[in-house]
This record gives C-alpha cells, sequence and structure tokens, in this order.
C-alpha cells in the first residue's frame, strides 16, 4: 500500500511549505540569472512562467519526498531494532535530511536541463523564446524523474 503523506495536516503543513518556498527562492535565483545574465527581458514571460515551474518543481519535490518517506519506513519495519548509526560528517548528515535531500536531487536535475537547453535553444533563437522552452522542458522533466522514482525506487503502485 503506498504511502500517501497528508499534506494540508497539522504535522506535514511546515514541510509542504518550506517544500514550497526553496522552489520559489530557487526560480529568483533562475529569473535573476535569466534577466541579469542572459538579458531577457520581458516582464511578462519572467513572471507567468516561472510561477508554473514552482507548482512543477513543488509538486515534483513532494513526489521524491514521499518516495523516500516510503522506502525510510519499509527500512524500519524490516530493521526494528537494529541502533541507528550516526553521520561521520555534516555534508552526509545534511544530505541525508529529508528535506534537503529531494530538493538537492530535483533542482540538480532543472539546473543541468534549463541550461543545456537554454544553450542549445539560444543559439537558433532568440533569449526569450529560449528562456520560455527552457523553463517548460526543465520542469517536465523533474516531474519525469519524480514519477521515475516513485515508480522505481519506492516502488509505490497506484491502482
Amino acid at each position: 500500500m503506498p504511502l500517501k503523506i497528508r499534506w494540508s495536516s497539522k504535522e506535514y503543513m511546515p514541510t509542504a511549505l518550506i517544500l514550497l518556498g526553496v522552489c520559489g527562492l530557487f526560480q529568483v535565483l533562475i529569473i535573476a540569472i535569466s534577466q541579469y545574465i542572459f538579458y531577457v527581458g520581458n516582464y511578462l514571460i519572467i513572471t507567468i512562467i516561472p510561477l508554473g515551474t514552482i507548482a512543477a518543481l513543488y509538486f515534483a519535490s513532494i513526489m521524491v519526498y514521499e518516495a523516500f518517506a516510503q522506502v525510510e519506513r519499509k527500512e524500519k519495519l524490516k530493521r526494528q531494532y537494529i541502533k541507528s548509526g550516526s553521520y561521520s560528517s555534516k555534508i552526509k548528515a545534511f544530505l541525508n535530511n529529508s528535506i534537503a535531500r529531494p530538493l538537492l536531487i530535483i533542482f540538480a536535475f532543472f539546473t543541468t536541463f534549463f541550461f543545456i537547453t537554454f544553450f542549445i535553444s539560444s543559439s537558433l533563437i532568440n533569449n526569450q523564446m529560449a528562456f520560455l522552452i527552457s523553463e517548460i522542458i526543465a520542469g517536465v522533466v523533474c516531474l519525469l524523474i519524480a514519477n521515475y522514482f516513485e515508480k522505481n525506487y519506492a516502488k509505490v503502485r497506484r491502482f
């Protein structure tokens, strides 16, 4: 039975708001890079398209968070009485954080696909349309990656 977190509950609302806020801050960084380095000057494209991308990144990070929570729950049920080991470094502790791990995965894939598609499409068309295409493609790829994590890593089956 797949784990389905009720995000509107009192327990998980702060986690959901943290995920949404970090996705928004990440898009603000991408917008700043696009405006000041890549000279994308159309304010309509800079404001409307990233709102949809924030929603896509938020949904993808929630899917990856639920996948990791499902695997963690299975491991906890398998190994109930084994001592939990401490992490050897602060970097490993940060990377094993339940909120940071899905965000880092999603942001790494988004950044990679955004810049690859932006540089390829900016050589063919103007910067505004290249930004538009790269935001949409990177957002869709993040959703596909999150779906892959949900299906193959956590082995969640939806009926």
